[in-house]
């Protein structure tokens, strides 16, 4: 429109020069001449408003020959590919369509693309060479032509349509797993087992049955399930309700019965897609049951659920099995490693010290890889109260001389109180040791050593020290603990339970008159957890400066690097106010002052260790904490407030 400006605006002047040619020749009374004038110029004046007002309502069409933008032969193959041509403007405006749209009864010409397909803008703006869009109910696909103010536009509404329904019938699988199911088969009376099998198990099978799912029972307890994409899409967006389903109407029958869920899809292979299916279950049921995880090949796991504190799912036999497993690992093996975690506590090392006892008991020699690894000033403090005794027991090494002495295919690393390898003591080796057995008490979450001979992860127990009294007082052996570690075991459990308020079971105070049995020196417990004047000011400092969040969350912040047992324990202080369900305490971290530590504790009605892996960290539903590197304690804060949102968010929405 622009080129043709210059015609208007030259018919304009003519006229101008024609009324005034008429009005001289009024002037000159030659009246004839002019009315003749004035009759020719209204006449032309006539027809180009029309002209011009028809070139503005329909545009400019230019009749164009494909073969002669693109060739004979180029015109031939688009026409059997069924592809239409547009040119544009510098304004994106249609100035000419093939025969393609004309076909479809779309008429572009003298329009702006984005009025017919929203992201076509894409081409240009983003610089793609190619975007997908829905117009006229039809689905197109339009390319852009370099360097040129040429499309190419194809309907692909089958394809896509066909691309869809492939997608929604990919195979999935799954399995859905009654926890402590087998336990009340095998303890409980007929009237109880039939009353699950009526009010849980059949709601169950029901409910996958109305979703269209095929299954099949494998045992007792476990059901395999197979379904589709859109099934599994359906599911997920009611958020699996039959969790919370089955949650409610055992806490209505008074039973300690929880669903586990996984789902696996992504791959043609179905022995692939087997292996996927039980590492799932198993990492649902290691982390406490009560949720789902779904995984696509090659995707991140997806949790869903997880909204209650774990029952106990420990049998007496599963703990002698699993005593006699690693007894067997440790007679089978050369010498034997010991690792922890970085930032060592009561917990880690109490284990790792009745490790290294149970070890020589079977006459291998024991290492314990914890020397020159940080660890809390408590722990260090005792350490130093019982250095002699220890001294002429264990033998201490750090992760360089580990590493230097092991046979990474005869002796066997034990990991304590954690399987995450980034965060072990061994963690510059772990991938090379070829014998490996784990002991943790913590939710297994993604990252896990890869193919440990033996595992024994339990999330419900309160600590790796109660895990590990129960493993020593189920072998045949006698395994002598004296008061040291008795008593480093013992404030394991103390700090791990907060004197025994948070996370506990009957096992618990059983594991806790054990220790007392084996030496453990109580008063020595309770005088390594009291606390200096000075550090005692500052806890009371950050939790008078606490601030309250969504009615339930208090969270306490400073800017100066503190201790990281100060910052557990403001989280439990700050655990005692009135209508606190859930605590964060968010401080720089002493040995990476760039960072911020995130402590976190529940009263057991948040799931606060799925928070804090969402930001990165781990733990347990009521205990648990995260560190965000190059991250200030305001932004570190700022992040926190929005997980929460979500996660409330999430908790609202039927489970």
């Amino acid at each position: 429109m622009k080129y043709y400006t210059k015609w208007r605006d030259g018919f304009f002047a003519a006229f101008t020069l024609a009324l005034a040619l008429a009005i001289f020749l009024i002037y000159k009374s030659w009246t004839v001449a002019a009315g003749v004038v004035l009759l020719i110029a209204v006449i032309f004046l006539g027809c180009f408003l029309g002209f011009w007002n028809e070139l503005k309502k329909r545009g400019l069409q230019t009749e164009l020959d494909i073969s002669r933008v693109l060739g004979k032969d180029a015109k031939d193959a688009l026409q059997f590919g069924n592809i239409g041509i547009l040119t544009y403007n510098d304004e994106f405006v249609c100035t000419w369509e093939s025969d393609f749209f004309t076909d479809r009864k779309i008429d572009l010409v003298n329009r702006k693309l984005t009025s017919w397909m929203d992201n076509i803008r894409d081409l240009v703006d983003e610089e793609v060479d190619s975007v997908t869009g829905e117009a006229d109910g039809r689905i197109y696909e339009v390319s852009r032509k370099q360097d040129g103010q040429l499309l190419y536009v194809q309907d692909v509404t089958e394809l896509t349509t066909l691309r869809r329904k492939l997608h929604d019938r990919q195979v999935v699988v799954g399995l859905m797993q009654l926890d402590n199911y087998l336990e009340y088969q095998s303890y409980e009376n007929e009237d109880i087992l039939a009353a699950i099998n009526t009010q849980l198990r059949g709601p169950l099978v029901t409910w996958a049955k109305d979703n269209g799912m095929l299954l099949r029972r494998v045992r007792a307890d476990r059901i395999f399930v197979v379904c589709d994409r859109k099934i599994l899409r359906k599911v997920r967006r009611n958020n699996l309700s039959i969790l919370q389903e089955v949650k409610d109407k055992a806490r209505n029958m008074d039973v300690s019965i929880t669903l586990s869920m996984a789902f696996a899809y992504g791959t043609r292979h179905f022995t692939e897609l087997d292996n996927m299916l039980n590492d799932l279950i198993e990492l649902a049921q290691s982390r406490g049951g009560d949720q789902c995880a779904i995984q696509e090949a090659g995707r991140e796991i997806e949790y869903i659920g997880g909204n209650s504190e774990s029952s106990s799912q420990r049998s007496k036999v599963r703990v002698r099995i699993m005593a006699n497993a690693i007894s067997d690992a440790i007679r089978d093996s050369g010498s034997v490693y010991i690792a922890g975690h970085v930032n060592t506590d009561y917990d880690c090392m109490g284990a790792a010290l009745a490790v290294s006892n149970w070890v020589r008991s079977q006459g291998k020699q024991a290492f314990i890889v914890l020397k020159d690894i940080p660890r809390d000033r408590q722990l260090q403090e005792t350490m130093d109260r019982y250095s002699r005794s220890l001294e002429e027991r264990d033998v201490f090494l750090t992760p360089e001389e580990a590493r230097e002495r092991m046979d990474m295919e005869k002796d066997l690393l034990v990991m304590v109180d954690h399987s995450v390898p980034e965060i072990s003591s061994a963690a510059d080796f772990l991938d090379e040791a070829r014998r490996i057995a784990v002991i943790d008490h913590h939710r297994r979450g993604d990252s896990f050593v890869k193919n440990p001979m033996v595992t024994y992860v339990e999330s419900q127990s309160s600590s790796t020290a109660e895990l590990v009294t129960e493993l020593l007082r189920n072998i045949p052996r006698h395994v002598p603990i004296f008061e040291a570690e008795a008593t480093i075991m013992y404030l394991g459990l103390l700090v791990d339970t907060n004197r025994f308020k948070m996370h506990t079971s009957a096992r618990t105070f059983e594991t806790a008159a054990v220790l007392r049995s084996w030496g453990a020196n109580v008063q020595e417990a309770e005088e390594a957890l009291t606390e200096d004047r000075a550090l005692y000011q500052e806890k009371a400092q950050l939790i008078c400066a606490a601030q309250e969040f969504l009615d339930k969350y208090m969270i306490a912040m400073t800017s100066q690097p503190t201790d990281r047992t100060m910052v557990s324990q403001t989280s439990d202080s700050l655990l005692r106010i009135r209508g606190c369900e859930a605590s964060f305490t968010i401080a720089p971290d002493p040995d990476e002052p760039a960072s911020a530590r995130i402590s976190a504790r529940s009263n057991g009605k948040v799931n606060v260790q799925r928070i804090m892996e969402k930001m990165g960290g781990g733990g347990h539903f009521a205990a648990a904490a995260c560190l965000l590197p190059d991250t200030t304690v305001q932004q570190a804060k700022e992040q926190l407030m929005k997980t929460i949102e979500e996660d409330t968010d999430h908790e609202s929405d039927p489970a």
